[in-house]
């Protein structure tokens, strides 16, 4: 116990479980829906398969645990987005059914077989809903469209981001979506961070913002992408997407000491603008002088 203290605590203890605990009502559940529906379909209805039985409520105990850790796990990592909405929200959905999957097992054992076909229809329904939510939970670790993807990119990596030229807000752009999006785009926001678009960057309080223009040194994004990959804080994660190349780290330089101008060309929001300490100054212009008269050219 003094080890998970030390750790960060019993709830971050529990949401670093969420990806051990997961498969298993993954299984257990699809597994007794799977008996009972070929039992059903066989016509064997008066009583529920023991090895069903066995599945489903090993399966709701570990669904009710995974959902509890994977809620702790998003809010230990500030995750946010439709995509953790869709995972979370579909995994709830898959624990109630398997609830009440439960509830109708009770009712078909004391009541008989009338409530056969409502045991069945709510395991179905979980195993469902069970495959769904994987699918989503998949999407967040390894990238959209994990399962149906042939294992190719669908479209090439923009090219232009290597291959020199000013550091347009297109080039960071491309070199976003290929590393950061995953986890830090429209569907996903990693500790509340959104990369894409060049607005979502500077949005909400500036105190917040990743990006400094004109200041490389005091912008956190900078730090993360240039600090070794081993170190806690580096991105983007060794686990979860490809190292940016040196070219890509100094494109992103670039652009953020250009002042991190939008796709239009546009300035960030007030407060954005370089440090004055960076802004070149204008040589002022030597004193006027009087020319000479000419007892002092004599003198």
């Amino acid at each position: 116990m003094l080890l998970i203290a030390t750790a960060g605590g019993f709830e971050h203890f529990v949401g670093r479980l969420h990806p051990l605990l997961l498969h298993f009502p993954i299984a257990l559940i699809l597994l007794a829906a799977l008996i009972e529906g070929v039992r059903y379909v066989f016509g064997r209805r008066e009583q529920p398969s023991p090895s069903a039985t066995t599945c489903l409520w090993a399966g709701l105990l570990m669904a009710a645990l995974a959902v509890w850790a994977g809620w702790e796990l998003a809010e230990q990592q500030g995750d946010t987005g439709g995509q953790i909405a869709l995972h979370r929200w579909t995994a709830i959905a898959c624990l109630v059914a398997t609830a009440l999957a439960a509830a109708a097992w009770v009712m078909r054992r004391t009541k008989g077989r009338d409530w056969t076909g409502p045991h069945v229809a709510m395991l179905l329904l979980a195993g469902v809903l069970v495959a769904v939510s994987g699918h989503f939970g998949a999407e967040l670790v390894w990238g959209e469209g994990w399962i149906l993807s042939s294992g190719e990119s669908a479209e090439p990596l923009d090219t232009d981001r290597q291959a020199g030229g000013p550091a347009t807000w297109a080039r960071v752009e491309s070199i976003f979506m290929a590393h950061c999006a995953k986890c830090h785009g429209a569907k996903r926001q990693k500790a509340g961070l959104r990369l894409v678009p060049w607005t979502a960057i500077f949005g909400g309080d500036s105190a917040d913002w990743v990006v400094r223009a004109g200041n490389v040194e005091a912008s956190p994004l900078h730090s993360a992408i240039t600090m070794p990959r081993a170190e806690e804080g580096a991105m983007p994660p060794e686990d979860k997407a490809e190292p940016l190349t040196s070219a890509e780290v100094e494109t992103i330089t670039q652009w953020i000491q250009a002042g991190a101008t939008g796709p239009d060309g546009q300035a960030p929001p007030d407060g954005q603008a370089p440090p004055e300490s960076q802004v070149p100054s204008v040589p002022e212009a030597p004193p006027a002088t009087s020319p000479p008269t000419r007892g002092d050219q004599d003198a």
